[in-house]
């Protein structure tokens, strides 16, 4: 046996994969565009990513934005989506999604204010 290792001895090797910041963004993402659907979750964008410990478990706290319903007025016949991707305005508000890093699951969704918004 060229590995060292004689026949009663076994050797365990442990891998652990972690989730990507880009997998943990989209996890964050389809969660709440699930959770708050295609009008709250308009221009959303990735503002922030920060490595955590949450409860003993490795996380990724993703902050996003999205245009603020309430600013868009739609033009008759143009989706609001349309005209925000026309007029790129409006106020942002932000959300923080905790996301486990073993397995890309999103633990928690928290408004994040902002100091001077």
């Amino acid at each position: 046996m060229g590995s060292g290792l004689s026949r009663s001895q076994t050797a365990y090797v442990i891998v652990q994969v972690m989730v990507s910041i880009k997998e943990a963004t989209a996890s964050a993402i389809a969660f709440a565009e699930e959770a708050l659907g295609p009008e709250r979750t308009i221009g959303v964008r990735l503002e922030e990513v920060e490595s955590t410990t949450v409860n003993g478990q490795d996380a990724w706290l993703i902050t996003l934005s999205m245009i603020h319903s309430d600013e868009l007025a739609p033009v008759a016949g143009v989706s609001k989506a349309f005209t925000y991707a026309l007029t790129g305005r409006g106020k942002r508000e932000y959300k923080s999604f905790t996301v486990l890093k073993i397995n890309g699951e999103v633990k928690a969704m928290k408004i994040r204010e902002l100091a001077d918004a």
